[in-house]
């Protein structure tokens, strides 16, 4: 199955939404700062002024609400460069291309960039509507915008992923 798309960073975005959305600790992540704030502050409200424990419970609240608030857009940030770092500074069309056989899979830049990995070295797989992603390590992975399949690609992947992913004795 060969696929030649154009890749937005809406794309990109949903590539990493995706992986986020793979185990439970990292939908979580986003929500740890956030609720160590309130409990924090809770305690501070809770304690006496002159108390060690209302020095120590707002200072590590201050911090966490901090964090809340650049952590997003420090993560904003890097998938932004992330996304401009994918294509070389003199290529003005974002043309990509994908493609997945029985030996391996194939992902690249045109004319630029070109990544292949056996199916051994694919450690995981997941898809939803916008993003198929095969995973090469447990933070690591190739994709493509899913939407840019026709409905035959995606059932010829189907029939591929089955066929050739080699499930990891644990």
């Amino acid at each position: 199955m060969k696929l030649t798309f154009t890749l937005s960073l809406a794309d990109f975005k949903a590539a990493f939404r995706l992986h986020r959305r793979q185990t439970l600790l990292r939908r979580l992540s986003i929500f740890i700062w956030p609720i160590l704030t309130i409990v924090c502050f809770v305690i501070a409200l809770a304690s006496n002024v002159q108390s060690e424990l209302f020095s120590l419970s707002f200072a590590v609240g201050v911090a966490a609400l901090w964090l809340s608030i650049v952590l997003p857009i420090v993560r904003m940030i890097s998938v932004r460069r992330s996304y401009k770092r994918i294509f070389p500074s003199n290529q003005t069309d974002r043309e990509c291309f994908a493609e997945v056989g029985n030996e391996r899979v194939v992902t690249g830049v045109t004319d630029s960039i070109e990544l292949r990995y056996a199916w051994d070295a694919i450690t995981g797989f997941s898809q939803d509507g916008n993003t198929t992603l095969f995973y090469t390590s447990k933070c690591s992975f190739l994709f493509f915008p899913t939407n840019a399949m026709l409905p035959e690609q995606r059932e010829e992947l189907k029939t591929i992923v089955a066929r050739n992913m080699v499930r990891k004795q644990k």
